[in-house]
């Protein structure tokens, strides 16, 4: 039983010259293979121009919305600007404030548009004319 082998397989060729037939029919030179366009159908048509309008449309609204981004962040920055003015105006007044506040400006203000004078002073008015 350890002899066995295996038989080789007996290959036929049945495609031989002879067998094979060409159906088609042989080309003539003044006949020549024209496609065949389909029509476009009206459903096709309309799908078309459905989507032409849907990407247009949507083409606009995002131009449109890249222009109002760009104005509004125009807008901030201005506004920003101005925000950064005020506060520098609005340190000012309140450095004027705490100077008004003080009791330097108080006396200054009370000997010259007043002409008061302390209690332990004497005051002396130049009535010549030069």
């Amino acid at each position: 039983m350890d002899d066995w082998t295996p038989e080789p397989l007996e290959t036929t060729d049945t495609t031989e010259s002879s067998e094979i037939k060409d159906v088609r029919k042989p080309a003539s030179p003044a006949r020549k293979k024209r496609k065949v366009k389909k029509p476009i159908s009206k459903l096709s048509l309309i799908f078309l121009v459905f989507w032409i309008v849907i990407i247009g449309l949507s083409f606009m609204l995002i131009t449109g919305q890249i222009a109002e981004y760009n104005a509004l962040r125009t807008e901030v920055e201005q506004l920003y600007s101005q925000k950064a003015q005020v506060r520098a105006y609005n340190d000012e007044l309140e450095l004027q404030i705490e100077f008004f506040d003080s009791d330097l400006y108080i006396e200054r203000q009370a000997r010259n548009r007043l002409r008061m004078v302390r209690p332990d002073e004497i005051f002396f008015r130049n009535t010549a004319v030069d």
